[in-house]
């Protein structure tokens, strides 16, 4: 009888893990908000949405796919959440959570030799090449600079990448960036980069959720209350601490009336 039990326990193993919920998240990697899927540090936005939903009983699967791609999924529904994404008018039926999970300015970067610096009232026929990924959107200020510009578009995971050893070989002079993303390279003591300027606002960024799911909204509003919890707990800045960061919402800029 103890080993009729024990066999249906193991048969059931595979049925039960099936039985989870699984909430597909997908970003190309920008780490440190959505890095390398399977590694130690997948980024702290998976971290958290893991410490949100896995205890709720769902299965969080992240994916990286390059962003064009991304966005596809989660207007198609192949996919449930977007990691770090501006909100935007295009994206107006998505389901985002009520405050941001990711704060930052978009920067220039280029060689430390250079002296070329970018400021907010110059032409876009004053911007050098620059390095972009394609797809992206790095605000309002930025978007419209680039439009007209020499900007090189990568498309794929590994734009960054791609980018930096482009401006390292010199077949670029600068990568448009967040500065989250440099600065957490830096904290790795990769590529030394000059900060050539940035935006004049920080953009905020979001882990969205698909319109096609009918709980998006109860999505967010779970991702919203958990990440409190986990404020309140200290486990967001250890997960923070991990990447080199510190809580975002301590220097966020004062949010407008509704």
């Amino acid at each position: 009888m103890m080993h009729a039990r024990l066999l249906l326990a193991v048969c059931l193993l595979p049925l039960l893990a099936h039985a989870a919920p699984t909430l597909r998240l997908v970003s190309d990697p920008w780490c440190p908000v959505a890095c390398r899927a399977g590694s130690d540090k997948p980024g702290y936005l998976v971290e958290l949405a893991r410490a949100v939903f896995e205890p709720a009983g769902y299965r969080v699967d992240y994916q990286e796919v390059p962003f064009a791609r991304a966005e596809l999924m989660i207007n198609r529904g192949e996919a449930d959440g977007f990691i770090g994404v501006l909100r935007l008018p295009k994206r107006s039926s998505w389901a985002f959570p009520a405050t941001p999970q990711a704060i930052s300015r978009v920067c220039f970067y280029t060689r430390p030799d250079s002296r070329w610096s970018y400021r907010n009232s110059m032409s876009s026929s004053e911007l050098p090449s620059v390095g972009s990924i394609k797809d992206y959107s790095y605000g309002q200020e930025i978007d419209a600079k680039l439009a007209d510009s020499k900007a090189d578009a990568l498309s794929g995971v590994d734009g960054l990448e791609r980018n930096l050893r482009k401006l390292a070989g010199h077949r670029i002079d600068a990568i448009v960036e967040y500065e989250l993303v440099v600065q957490y390279q830096q904290h790795l003591n990769r590529t030394p980069l000059r900060n050539a300027g940035c935006s004049q606002q920080a953009d905020e960024l979001y882990l969205a959720f698909s319109p096609k799911r009918h709980d998006g909204a109860q999505l967010a509003q779970q991702l919203e209350a958990g990440i409190v919890r986990l404020r309140q707990t200290g486990q967001l800045a250890r997960i923070l601490q991990k990447y080199g960061l510190q809580d975002w919402a301590a220097n966020a800029p004062a949010r407008p009336a509704r």
